[in-house]
């Protein structure tokens, strides 16, 4: 948290007086899932309770697989889609470990959709768990990915194995999760444990250094983008991609790789230093937006040094409208409305320490803030999905000297227990403090 709002928060307070998974080594951001031992607060008491749905993103149409864990047996397992009608059983042969796959309805609306998984014990008493997953615009296909098969492997569909393949054997994957969607010779559609295959990013991503070591450009690309295409994040790939943008002079190309590698590690150090070079360069043109987008403390610097006080402002105004407009242009994923108003309700009534509710804190918070001097604009609340549940954020900026920098507040929902836990420092002094 930045240093205005930690003095504020201390001038407020002298004014007014644990988690085990054994999804461990899966993509967090394909596995929408809950895991720990049931509340004391809940009908039905179990030692742990491990639920997972994935992929969490998937396409109308597309079947989801529903897993569910636990300590001891119980009587049935129900799951229901809030794109689908009614309920359906899972499936157990232990009472201990259920699980089932289902269809999203073609004509599901794209954006964020709530699972609901209702356990029943031996005494009918019932929990439930909730688990979001996101339906993606049937007109964003992705290709499918090439798999080889390393060991004796079986695919799997409703509970039956349908094939069973040998090292060596080539296949191809519909989509990603914990377990490939792979799609046979014959047509047949089933489940195989991403453990038993590999994707060819290796041996691309070696090609693609190999091509860059030998200056052969062209080759390089190739290579570095088809490891794109199965590993979009990748970012050893797209700062290998800056760095030949770079050479090739083509620098808004070379600062997209750029800034996709920091928005995913803002610490990169690689990144930091291909950002200061393109900073640099863009400053030479006078595009002071991508400056600013880069590093705009070089922007801040260079204006204090060279710039007249009038071209001064000029220049941060069309930066500020500039940035403005980037940051309205970003698409946030459809939220139904009940959630969005449930979710940022639950947060907004949500009590401090101090007994304040979130809302009211906020404002005095922000209100004390800009009668200091300091200029904040207010973004307002959102709802978005990470891999452990629904965020909600209070949304603002700051700025001071022609720099800003975003200082919100964030809250984790669990909807089983109704409440808000606040996830990052800004959220947790004003909670504690205020």
């Amino acid at each position: 948290m930045k240093s205005w709002l930690i003095g504020t928060l201390i001038v407020l307070c002298v004014m007014v007086p644990a988690f085990a998974s054994s999804y461990e080594d899966m993509d967090q951001e394909g596995v929408s899932l809950k895991a720990g031992p049931t509340d004391i607060t809940e009908e039905l008491s179990l030692a742990w309770v491990e639920a997972a749905l994935y992929p969490k993103t998937i396409e109308k149409g597309r079947e989801v697989f529903l897993e569910v864990r636990l300590a001891a047996p119980v009587k049935i397992v129900k799951l229901s889609l809030d794109t689908e009608k009614g309920s359906l059983p899972l499936f157990s042969e232990d009472n201990k470990n259920w699980s089932r796959v289902i269809k999203v309805s073609p004509g599901a609306i794209s954006g964020l959709h709530m699972a609901r998984v209702t356990i029943v014990g031996n005494d009918d008493k019932s929990i439930q768990r909730n688990l979001d997953f996101i339906v993606k615009d049937e007109s964003r296909t992705e290709k499918e990915i090439p798999l080889i098969v390393l060991s004796v492997a079986q695919v799997v569909d409703n509970g039956e194995i349908i094939k069973q393949l040998l090292p060596g054997y080539k296949l191809s994957a519909l989509y990603r999760a914990p377990f490939y969607r792979v799609k046979l010779e014959d047509g047949k559609e089933g489940w195989i444990e991403a453990s038993r295959v590999k994707e060819p990013t290796e041996e691309l991503y070696l090609l693609g250094y190999r091509a860059f070591e030998n200056k052969n450009y062209a080759e390089a690309i190739s290579n570095f983008n088809q490891v794109l295409q199965y590993d979009p994040k990748n970012p050893k790939t797209h700062l290998f991609l800056a760095r030949i943008y770079i050479k090739q002079n083509k620098i808004d190309q070379a600062a997209d790789e750029v800034k996709e590698v920091l928005s995913q590690e803002p610490d990169n150090a690689s990144a930091k230093d291909l950002a200061n070079t393109l900073a640099s360069k863009y400053m030479e043109l006078k595009d002071y937006t991508s400056v600013f987008e880069l590093k705009p403390q070089l922007l801040v610097a260079r204006l204090n040094e060279k710039v007249k006080e009038k071209e001064k402002m000029v220049i941060e105004a069309r930066v500020v409208k500039n940035a403005e407009k980037k940051i309205a242009a970003v698409p946030t994923p459809a939220v139904p409305k009940e959630i969005l108003a449930d979710s940022i309700g639950l947060v907004k009534l949500a009590k401090t320490s101090k007994g304040s509710s979130v809302a009211s804190a906020i404002n005095s918070v922000l209100s004390l803030t800009k009668s200091l001097g300091t200029k904040i604009y207010e973004d307002g609340w959102r709802v978005v999905s990470a891999s452990d549940g629904l965020r909600v954020i209070y949304a603002c900026r700051q700025e001071r000297g022609g720099k800003f920098e975003n200082e919100n507040f964030e809250w984790k929902i669990d909807q089983d227990t109704r409440s808000a836990t606040p996830l990052n420092e800004n959220a947790r002094v004003l909670m504690n403090r205020w």
